[in-house]
């Protein structure tokens, strides 16, 4: 072979080579999404002005997400007992206060209310989606939405509802996922997670309904009738709980140690525990 052309392929093979390695290096290196503010919307899950809290700044899902995105700016609108159809003022509300942008990270926990109450699925779903769509409208580009938990898994659906539904949530968490995947899919698709494939669900019906090795929460009343604050029993809209172990329904509870603060709240360690699968979740595109 020619020695000046052999010199000048190789040259350009270097180039080539050089040239694959950086477009693959920066496709592996994208900088993860880091948002400026962190925003809770919806129920209980993330409602950070409720008295059954430890007094740590991750207490919520919300602000347990917030830490995770490393984010102290964390503000929510969120309420107990709130339900989808509640979506829509609380979006006002924070719009009002301060208007979204593509730097927030909006994190929605909702729906076991319209579980509990039996909201109509169709009704549901239409308001889902309007709070979303409203979301992404006003400039918003991370929606991060919480699926169901159990709800005949919980203390209140246990003890103080025995015949209620062990379909219910399924039913309803399903038609939640079909609707967005198909509402949101081709260029919100990386925008709307909605993490009912992350694990949570099935972690918690593990966790709840077959042993404690399935879980960090080792009290005896973990998974039961017996929360650690208040009755198991008690109506679903209430928020008994407590806010510290001196507190608690028994003098040898860790408050720590056990998921539900009462009927069907968490605790702030049970807050934080399914923070970690939604954050888990947030791995297919914004990290």
């Amino acid at each position: 072979m020619n020695p000046i052309f052999s010199r000048t392929l190789k040259a350009l093979c270097s180039v080539v080579v050089a040239a694959m390695l950086s477009a693959c290096g920066a496709s592996s290196t994208v900088d993860p999404f880091q948002p400026t503010r962190v925003i809770g919307l919806g129920d209980g899950y993330n409602d950070i002005t409720a008295t059954v809290r430890e007094g740590s700044t991750t207490d919520t899902v919300v602000q347990q997400m917030a830490a995770y995105f490393g984010q102290s700016n964390v503000v929510s609108y969120a309420g107990n007992g709130k339900k989808i159809a509640d979506l829509a003022s609380q979006i006002t509300t924070a719009t009002n206060a301060h208007a979204f942008s593509a730097g927030d990270m909006v994190v929605i926990t909702v729906g076991t209310h319209d579980v509990i109450d039996g909201t109509n699925l169709t009704t549901a779903k239409s308001d889902l989606v309007a709070a979303v769509q409203s979301l992404l409208d006003a400039g918003v580009k991370h929606v991060l939405i919480m699926p169901v938990l159990e709800v005949s898994l919980t203390p209140w659906g246990l003890t103080g509802n025995p015949s209620f539904s062990t379909t219910a949530t399924n039913t309803f968490n399903d038609a939640i996922l079909a609707v967005l995947s198909t509402t949101f899919g081709g260029q919100s698709a990386n925008k709307v997670i909605y993490a009912n494939a992350s694990g949570l669900t099935v972690a918690f019906r593990n966790a709840t309904s077959i042993a404690l090795a399935y879980s960090p929460f080792t009290d005896t009343g973990f998974g039961g009738t017996n929360p650690a604050c208040g009755s198991g029993s008690v109506a679903n809209t209430a928020w008994l709980g407590c806010d510290a172990p001196s507190n608690a329904n028994s003098t040898n509870v860790n408050y720590t140690t056990m998921l539900f603060a009462d009927g069907i709240h968490l605790t702030p360690a049970g807050n934080r525990w399914a923070a970690g699968f939604l954050y888990n979740a947030t791995a297919q595109g914004w990290r």
